[in-house]
């Protein structure tokens, strides 16, 4: 009996620490997301014939678009309506902005 009460401390202590850093554990691997994400970005380029005349870069990183004579696209997530802690994919990308002195 004494041996079996560390090991239910220890294995309690382990369970709580896990139950904890849960919320922060992705739910896609970022090469499944950043697919996702590519996905929006090229399909609004597709979908954009002036864009993808004058295509520069897609910056998947800061999630942004550039094209013509220093045009960017902006797009951001959606928000969440997940309750905090939730964990589950993320909220797909949505254009949120075009900064272009050109139009």
């Amino acid at each position: 009996m004494k041996q079996i009460i560390p090991a239910l401390i220890t294995f309690s202590f382990f369970s709580v620490a896990i139950a904890e850093r849960a919320p922060s554990i992705a739910a896609l691997p970022p090469q499944y997301q950043n697919i996702k994400d590519l996905e929006v970005m090229v399909n609004y380029v597709k979908e954009n014939p002036d864009v993808a005349a004058t295509l520069k870069s897609i910056d998947l990183a800061n999630q942004t678009i550039n094209y013509g004579q220093d045009c960017q696209i902006r797009f951001e997530r959606k928000p969440s309506n997940n309750p905090p802690g939730w964990v589950g994919p993320a909220e797909p990308l949505q254009f949120k902005a075009v900064n272009c002195l050109e139009e």
